[in-house]
């Protein structure tokens, strides 16, 4: 009989033991996923016992005590360094995290096969178990996140996680708006050397709508005269789709042109670029510096891009034609 006993204490023990190490395994929340997702009777079984959560750690930690302790009682009556090495033994595979249970394993299977034979009875000792969890406790995990850094490291350590499920454009955008506020203007904009300028006096004609459509862009800042001096005087915007509707009339970009230039200082953060963007109602930006002179230009597409970790198409822009956008392609 007394061999029995300490047999019933043993198994006790070590599935308490093997309950604390489950609930750690996998957060509760992608435990809940797998069990409604995956035609899986043993993972929904897990969940339903792990979903009790406070009162679950509670009756481990009683039961997991108690017998912990008269095992410890036993062994000290054999030999005290029994005693010492099980006391070493239990705490090492408590407190390392080394040693888990990973989801799938076999320790995994034999949490989810007896997880049917321990739903009944937390769900029918939870009134009390439930104060139990109120006058025990338990401590809320910390993140380890204390800063910004902090949060940047995870997202690099969640692209290289086996089994991440956030696609590499969500974690790009969510890098891109941590990083967002510690870029300038002049870190972003098109330097001036690189910008495809049209000056006003230039013929309206298939030529030059063959040169801008090259560049991939929908708007060109317009500078007076033929000229692309070295500090170019900005006096307003070529829409591609306004070049398009004029094509075929003789005339001058000065004469279809938007006398819109908005300008905006290298040294401003991207956040008050946006809002210069939102105030003015403009995609374009004239970039200078504190002297006034053109440095380059600063499109929305480059802000949002930087937002959002990549690069924007600037291709399309005939939202306002309800059977263009129809036929456009749904990405």
């Amino acid at each position: 009989m007394k061999t029995l006993g300490i047999l019933l204490l043993v198994v006790i023990f070590l599935k308490c033991l093997l309950i604390y190490k489950s609930s750690r395994a996998l957060p509760l929340k992608e435990l809940r996923r797998r069990a409604r997702t995956a035609n899986n009777k043993r993972t929904q079984d897990l969940y339903k016992l792990l979903a009790f959560q406070s009162s679950l750690q509670s009756i481990t930690l009683i039961l997991g005590a108690v017998s912990g302790t008269i095992l410890f009682l036993l062994a000290a009556q054999v030999s005290g360094w029994l005693a010492a090495i099980f006391v070493l033994a239990v705490s090492w595979v408590v407190l390392d995290d080394r040693f888990v249970v990973t989801p799938g394993s076999w320790l995994w299977k034999v949490s989810s096969y007896a997880a049917p034979a321990l739903v009944p009875l937390v769900s029918f000792l939870q009134p009390v178990l439930g104060r139990i969890s109120v006058i025990i406790g338990h401590p809320k995990i910390h993140s380890g996140v204390y800063e910004r850094e902090d949060l940047l490291e995870l997202l690099d350590r969640q692209k290289s996680q086996i089994d991440n499920r956030i696609s590499g454009f969500e974690l790009k955008a969510a890098r891109g708006a941590l990083t967002f506020g510690d870029k300038s203007v002049g870190n972003v904009m098109t330097p001036r050397k690189a910008v495809a300028w049209v000056g006003q006096d230039e013929p309206i004609g298939p030529k030059l709508m063959d040169d801008l459509h090259k560049t991939g862009f929908t708007r060109f800042p317009v500078i007076a005269g033929n000229s692309k001096p070295t500090n170019p005087e900005v006096v307003g915007t070529l829409y591609i789709a306004d070049l398009l509707k004029n094509l075929e009339k003789p005339g001058r970009v000065a004469n279809i042109m938007k006398h819109d230039a908005h300008f905006i200082n290298e040294s401003h953060s991207l956040l008050q670029a946006l809002n210069g963007f939102l105030k003015s109602g403009q995609h374009l930006l004239i970039v200078v510096n504190n002297f006034e002179e053109v440095v380059g230009v600063l499109t929305l597409e480059d802000v949002l891009g930087q937002i959002l970790g990549e690069k924007i198409n600037d291709e399309f822009d005939r939202y306002h034609d309800k059977r263009a956008v129809a036929g456009a392609d749904v990405k």
